[in-house]
């Protein structure tokens, strides 16, 4: 399940023990270039080489999220939770 990122979710993110997140970028609206970031947390340093689909890239959680938690001109960004942390996060809130 996709919710936006937040500052406060990467807080929550971070007590759950994620350290990094996968990313993958996809063009929205080219006209009005706006893109679309979609993260999905990991506690594991992901494989460069072997990143699942379609994730083209990762970030250390607390670098390049927490820029993007502060918005981007142009960019929605989304985090890709499980069920489970979805439901723990929006409880919680």
């Amino acid at each position: 399940m996709k919710t936006e990122l937040t500052k406060r979710l990467l807080g929550f993110l971070i007590k759950r023990g994620y350290k990094y997140c996968l990313s993958q970028i996809t063009c929205i609206d080219k006209q009005d270039a706006y893109t679309g970031i979609t993260l999905k947390p990991v506690k594991k340093h992901p494989n460069l080489g072997k990143l699942p689909q379609p994730f083209q890239n990762y970030y250390n959680i607390i670098q390049e999220p927490l820029q993007m938690a502060s918005g981007i001109s142009g960019t929605q960004i989304w985090v890709e939770l499980s069920g489970k942390d979805f439901e723990r996060f929006h409880n919680v809130t």
